[in-house]
């Protein structure tokens, strides 16, 4: 059995705005045929789509270099994986400067219970989404966000998930 050429995508990412790329229905077909199944094989893509496995290769390659694909990795189940309380938090910031506002972002990014980050506008300045153990745990990492910020955070709201509907779904923007 000939092994199949691993695809890789830019490290790390971050997503960014750029130019729309557009997609033909054959990409849609594709798109969607990953949405249900990242690990399926070229040659299994191939049926579904109605193209060569080189074809796909080469589609998927490109999908990846106009960055509409970032990375192929499962999507986990937190509570299964001993995560079972997870809280959106909301926080504003102190007026900063952009040195510290980098070094308060590079925190984020480098806690592990913090598995989501964003930049907003409005009322709020970002948008963390931290997964703990139990509550306790969970108020102790927002402690030590608060602790390591004291002079740059002025508020936060917190919203825990009671359960999610919908999780990941993004293909499905393109070809529905």
């Amino acid at each position: 059995m000939k092994k199949q050429k691993k695809i890789a995508a830019k490290e790390p990412f971050i997503l960014e705005y750029g130019k729309q790329y557009r997609f033909d229905e054959l990409d849609k077909k594709l798109i969607r045929a990953l949405d249900e199944d990242a690990r399926a094989s070229f040659a299994e893509l191939a049926k579904k789509v109605g193209l060569s496995r080189d074809a796909i290769r080469n589609r998927i390659q490109k999908l990846i270099d106009n960055q509409v694909i970032a990375k192929f990795k499962p999507i986990f189940n937190p509570p299964r994986m001993g995560f079972p309380t997870i809280n959106y938090v909301f926080i504003s910031l102190y007026n900063p400067s952009a040195e510290k506002e980098e070094e308060f972002v590079r925190f984020l990014r480098q806690q592990k219970h913090i598995t989501y980050v964003a930049s907003l506008i409005g009322k709020w300045d970002y948008i963390i989404d931290v997964m703990a153990e139990n509550p306790g745990h969970f108020d102790s990492l927002l402690k030590a966000l608060r602790q390591k910020f004291p002079d740059l955070i002025k508020d936060y709201e917190i919203y825990g998930v009671l359960r999610e509907y919908k999780y990941e779904e993004i293909g499905a923007l393109v070809y529905s």
